[in-house]
């Protein structure tokens, strides 16, 4: 819950600073405390390099944004999940995020053509996805938040950024999203009378909402199945990388296959540092994944030979030498 989350701090619980009328956001908070943490260092220790990890609840379910978020983006989804994941995977095309000759597939089997919708649950499923978008542009600008302190304490230039998902969109809205998530899982189509009769709490407090699979699908554009699944729906995802003056081709777009545990031995390449065989007089298991690092030099370089391996609720899936075969189980 983004506007009333349970809080650790130091091993012991805490309670939010602030309530969702006084502007209280997870994400805010988060990025607050990230800040906190850096200029702490920043002023206590300059000469030395930092390591923040933070991982954001957002854009996770429940889908909650602040109300300036949500009236910006009021009908912008009107028009439906067909025409939304057509115009992204045309510019997806014309971008080079995909390459020429890829194909937009069907709609997945769970998901009906937005025109076979009634008018009320159109209303309804474009109020849920206008929670989402809400809550990823509130991200957005609180990460920039983030951003712009690193710039003005003279940290930017030196920062290596990396920006990551976890995962591909998911399927638990159901055909039409849901206001309470607990709906799916306990088995229950939404009630449409329900949803649209709470249709202003939609990414409040009050909601538990989740976005349609048809959302879903589009998020995943030009790709199949959702995060529950090896397709490439669930498992390929955003990386952006910035490391002001050390990438040979800032902006450009990459296809080397990598992987997550990819993160942490480029890392290590990075600050030059040797991970240790032994800690605290413990052997450790060899490094998994292999560096991307590169690419920061050679945006054109061959990626080094491998397999991979993948595997969600059973489903599983091997990706090798450019080509991948996957299971998908009900």
């Amino acid at each position: 819950d983004h506007f009333y989350p349970e809080l650790v701090h130091d091993n012991h619980f805490i309670t939010p600073p602030a309530t969702p009328e006084q502007g209280y956001h997870l994400t805010d908070d988060l990025v607050d405390q990230a800040i906190g943490y850096v200029a702490d260092h920043v002023a206590h220790l300059p000469q030395n390099p930092f390591f923040l990890y933070l991982p954001l609840g957002a854009a996770h379910a429940p889908h909650h944004a602040p109300p300036e978020y949500l009236e910006a983006v009021r009908g912008r989804y009107d028009v439906g999940w067909d025409t939304i994941r057509r115009e992204r995977y045309e510019r997806q095309l014309a971008t080079g995020v995909i390459p020429p000759g890829t194909d937009l597939p069907p709609r997945n089997p769970d998901v009906p053509s937005w025109d076979s919708l009634s008018p009320d649950e159109q209303r309804v499923a474009a109020r849920l996805q206008e929670a989402y978008a809400a809550f990823i542009e509130h991200t957005d600008a609180a990460l920039g938040r983030l951003f712009e302190f690193l710039k003005r304490t003279d940290q930017w230039e030196d920062t290596l950024l990396i920006l990551a998902s976890d995962n591909g969109a998911a399927l638990e809205g159901g055909r039409l999203g849901a206001f309470s998530r607990i709906r799916f899982f306990n088995d229950m189509d939404e009630d449409i009378d329900q949803a649209l009769g709470a249709i202003d709490d939609i990414g409040g407090p009050l909601a538990d909402s989740h976005y349609a699979t048809g959302w879903a699908q589009a998020s995943n554009t030009p790709l199949r199945w959702y995060k529950y699944h090896t397709h490439g729906g669930g498992i390929r995802d955003p990386l952006i990388v910035s490391w002001p003056g050390r990438l040979a081709r800032p902006g450009a777009v990459l296809d080397q296959f990598h992987h997550i545990i990819d993160l942490a031995p480029t890392i290590y390449e990075a600050t030059g540092i040797e991970p240790p065989d032994t800690f605290h007089g413990i052997k450790q298991m060899p490094m998994h994944g292999t560096s991307l690092a590169y690419t920061f030099t050679d945006p054109e370089a061959s990626p080094s030979q491998r397999s991979q391996y993948f595997e969600m609720f059973g489903n599983r899936g091997v990706w090798a030498d450019g080509w991948k075969a996957v299971t998908h189980h009900q």
